[in-house]
């Protein structure tokens, strides 16, 4: 089978539907029992606004603290290497 052959019945196909849209339509359709209120959404969005404040703060608070930590140490070398610097500084070359 070639495929012109094969694109003519995939036309075929397509051109005359075994059913309407608006059977398929109705077929699909299955309404709602009992007493549920539908929701439009509200508190999913605010549940989804407060994590991301949670989130963002959280990472802002993590970086804060990860910085806090790497000043301390640069500090802490600094201090360490003064003597040794001011040591050969002074020696003669």
């Amino acid at each position: 089978m070639s495929g012109s052959e094969l694109a003519a019945i995939t036309l075929a196909q397509a051109a005359s539907p075994s059913a309407t849209p608006s059977a398929v339509a109705e077929a699909d359709f299955h309404p709602v029992t009992g007493d549920a209120a539908p929701s439009d959404g509200r508190t999913e969005l605010v549940a989804a606004y407060v994590l991301m404040w949670v989130l963002l703060l959280g990472f802002v608070w993590l970086t804060w603290n990860r910085q806090r930590r790497l000043a301390a140490r640069l500090t802490e070398l600094e201090r360490a290497l003064t003597p040794a610097n001011s040591d050969s500084e002074q020696a003669p070359p």
